[in-house]
């Protein structure tokens, strides 16, 4: 019979708390299962199984908890051949799981803010150049007007001689 799991919370990952629960020097290779706070089986994230030099099986498996399961979570150990078992469990606090949605937003939140204040910036940069193709715009346009009246005023001046 292996070692006593160990588990652990490892962080946040997807919409819940990853957990992993880790137990060595099993032989044959043993069956890993998870159990909620009600005995209900829960299905694996990941599963690995490693076997030493001595022939001996370890496993991590991992569990994504969800806020719907928050609460006590087993990780169990099983023997198929000899029937026996080892098994932890870890309490997952609720209030985990909703710091773990609050720094999520936050992190949402500061992201979003920081893209505004980048597009702030680059607009304010780009104010200057705006205003310099503005004034050169303004400027041929002023040009081709004078030209246009400095061309009808010899018109008129041409077609007054032409009298």
């Amino acid at each position: 019979v292996g070692s006593a799991p160990q588990v652990r919370i490892t962080g946040p990952e997807e919409d819940g708390v990853r957990v992993v629960c880790t137990s060595s020097g099993w032989f044959p290779k043993p069956q890993v299962q998870w159990r909620d706070l009600s005995g209900e089986k829960s299905l694996a994230f990941s599963e690995t199984h490693t076997q030493d030099a001595e022939g001996l099986f370890g496993v991590e498996v991992a569990l994504v908890v969800r806020d719907s399961s928050a609460g006590n979570v087993t990780c169990s150990v099983l023997n198929t051949v000899l029937g026996q078992e080892k098994a932890m469990a870890i309490f997952i606090p609720v209030s985990l799981s909703v710091l773990m949605v609050l720094l999520l937003g936050a992190g949402c939140y500061t992201k979003r803010e920081h893209s505004m204040k980048l597009l702030a910036m680059r607009a304010k940069e780009r104010l200057p150049l705006v205003k310099e193709q503005h004034r050169r715009a303004k400027e041929e346009v002023l040009k081709d007007a004078d030209e246009l009246q400095a061309e009808l005023d010899w018109r008129k001046s041409a077609y007054l001689a032409g009298e």
